[in-house]
């Protein structure tokens, strides 16, 4: 028996329309935005970051980064201390090892919510191997892109201070704490009323 052979147009012609399927589900994928893709497909695959949506209301699939000030070391916040109400993680940059405490209870928005391009603010601790315990004003922004928290500015409060409390007034905000004076030990509570005026510029933190 002799082989069909196929017109010369029509095999021409499979691999035209093969292109043109390609060409018009790419020019489908792209017309859609992300959204419209994650809503075709069941939210229960996603496996959102439990403390980022309870304190933020966020639907992150990845943990809150924090880079730690002056170091390349990062910490992913895992862990929650309702008693301290503070958000923790670890870190290790080889040398030093630590906790990071987030203070949840002084979260403060700069946007209208937390998902808002200009961010919030929220203070928190480094404890490392040393006898310090710093306390920074950070600033952090939801990237979008990548699902997560990260900080993308901070400013230095002090060693061993007490928060008070952060008062936010349209982008300005007032952090109140407690310092050590010149005439105490390190070892006692602060007693110096402190209060650091600061507003957010182009993503970081100013100081007024």
């Amino acid at each position: 028996m002799r082989k069909r052979i196929l017109p010369i147009p029509l095999i021409l012609l499979i691999p035209s329309v093969l292109l043109v399927a390609v060409v018009v589900a790419g020019v489908y994928r792209f017309s859609l935005s992300d959204e419209d893709i994650l809503a075709k497909f069941p939210s229960s695959h996603q496996n959102h970051d439990v403390i980022v949506k309870n304190f933020l209301s966020l639907n992150a699939t990845n943990p809150w980064t924090i880079q730690i000030p002056e170091s390349h070391a990062f910490s992913l916040l895992d862990t929650v201390d309702e008693s301290s109400k503070t958000i923790i993680g670890q870190y290790d940059s080889g040398v030093e090892r630590g906790k990071v405490f987030v203070f949840y209870h002084h979260l403060q928005t700069i946007g209208k919510d937390y998902a808002d391009p200009k961010g919030f603010v929220a203070p928190f601790m480094i404890s490392n191997q040393g006898s310090g315990l710093f306390y920074y004003l950070g600033l952090f922004r939801w990237d979008g892109q990548k699902s997560r928290v990260v900080l993308s500015d901070s400013v230095l409060l002090g060693d061993r201070i007490e928060l008070d409390g952060i008062v936010r007034t349209d982008d300005k905000l007032s952090v109140r704490f407690k310092q050590h004076s010149e005439t105490q030990a390190m070892s006692d509570a602060p007693n110096a009323d402190t209060r650091l005026e600061v507003g957010v510029q182009s993503g970081k933190i100013s100081l007024h």
